[in-house]
């Protein structure tokens, strides 16, 4: 893996007015819309973090995710990242809505896939936007 381009990613966290930083005692961290880069102080090692694979903790991303941020810089990918994200809970929320239709049609239960629907497509129209921008 190119240490050097990971740098540049890291950088470029840092500089983003819309990471948050998270440094503790021995490493550097930026996090922005779940997406996590660390810096460790001592080996100089940069790791980033996705936690949609888990829900209570931090999972190390593969290496094709490595790579497009290697390509296309920190805030593009994390755009692009959370962009998946939002696709796949519209599936789950699509594949609930048909469930519940063909099954019990609990009104208050259709209702709330739908709402749910509604607020992931204005989060996804206006990090689609952002992206556009960049």
């Amino acid at each position: 893996m190119n240490s050097r381009g990971l740098d540049i990613v890291f950088q470029e966290a840092r500089k983003d007015q819309g990471t948050t930083i998270l440094d503790g005692l021995g490493y550097e961290a930026c996090i922005c819309l779940g997406v996590k880069i660390s810096k460790d102080s001592a080996t100089g090692e940069i790791k980033i973090y996705d936690p949609s694979k888990s829900i209570n903790y931090y999972i190390e991303v593969e290496q094709p995710i490595y790579k497009l941020f290697k390509s296309i810089g920190w805030k593009k990918a994390v755009l692009t990242i959370t962009l998946d994200k939002y696709k796949d809970k519209l599936e789950r929320i699509t594949r609930g809505i048909n469930k519940e239709m063909n099954a019990s049609q609990s009104q208050k239960r259709l209702n709330f896939f739908k709402e749910s629907r509604k607020q992931i497509l204005k989060k996804y129209y206006k990090l689609t936007v952002k992206l556009n921008q960049l």
